[in-house]
Order: C-alpha cells, then structure tokens, then sequence
C-alpha cells in the first residue's frame, strides 16, 4: 500500500485562498442582485438562520463593532430588508427583525437553489465519513474565521 503524497502547505494555503475569493466574489454577486454588499447580505441571511435578534447578538455573530452593525442596521432598514421593534420578551430592548420580502426570496432562489444543486452534486461523490470530515473542517475553520474577524475588528479600535 502506497502512502499518499504529503500535502504542500504552499499549494494548501493557496487553494485555501482562492477557495475564499470564490466565496467572497459569489457572495458580493449575490448581494448585488438586492442592491445590497456581501455583509449585508449576510446579515440578513443571519436574521433568517436565527430569528429576531438585538444588535449585540448580531455583532457577536458577525465580529462587528457596535458601531458597524449599527450603521449595517441602518442601511438595511433604509432599503426596507430590516426593522427595529420592541423586544416581545423584555421591552426595555429592541431587536431586529427581517421583514418580508417577496423580491429577495425570489432573488435568493435564482441564486441558491442551482448552487445548492451543484453542490449537491460535488457532495456524492464523497462517502458518508469524508463527508463527515469535511464538515468537521467546514464547522472547525467557521470558527476560526469567526474569532478572527473578530480579533481584526478590535485592532481598529
């Protein structure tokens, strides 16, 4: 039995970086299709994974400054995606919510359900353990990515 090749950290580190302009460039397309960027986009599909939620949440999930999850609420209430409302459960908050829109699920349809077809595709062809390593990694660098984001915002500041 032959032992495969070692992996180049080079060639890694490269794939790792075109992988994530990809995913930049597809999610800034898509949020040009609402007239929104990438992070707005993403908060949004945030407010849709976790509900109602205040902007500390909102800033813990993204690892945003108050200020800059503050100015994102803003811009997405300006453009009629977001509204802020009294928390049901303690009044003394606000939270925000996403407000429906016809237009945006269309748009998000056109552009995720053929990517989710495809990848979809690209899936079977790895078996029920790869798959489960794959995720892992998908999970574990989330994380990574998460914290670090993070830790870059609060060097602004």
């Amino acid at each position: 039995m032959t032992q495969p090749e070692p992996i180049d950290p080079a060639a890694a580190v490269g794939l790792g970086r075109e992988f994530a302009t990809a995913l930049v460039v597809f999610h800034e397309a898509v949020g040009r299709l609402l007239g929104l960027s990438a992070v707005e986009r993403k908060c949004i599909d945030l407010l849709k994974q976790l509900g109602p939620v205040t902007a500390g949440a909102i800033g813990e999930r993204t690892g945003l400054t108050t200020g800059a999850v503050t100015r994102l609420i803003d811009r997405l209430g300006k453009a009629g995606y977001v509204e802020r409302v009294p928390d049901p459960d303690d009044r003394r908050k606000v939270v925000v919510r996403l407000l429906p829109n016809e237009r945006m699920d269309a748009l998000m349809a056109s552009a995720f359900i053929p990517f989710g077809e495809d990848l979809a595709k690209v899936m079977a062809n790895y078996t029920e353990a790869e798959t489960r390593v794959i995720l892992d990694w998908v999970h574990r660098t989330t994380e990574v990515l998460v914290a670090n984001t993070r830790r870059i915002e609060h060097q602004q500041h």
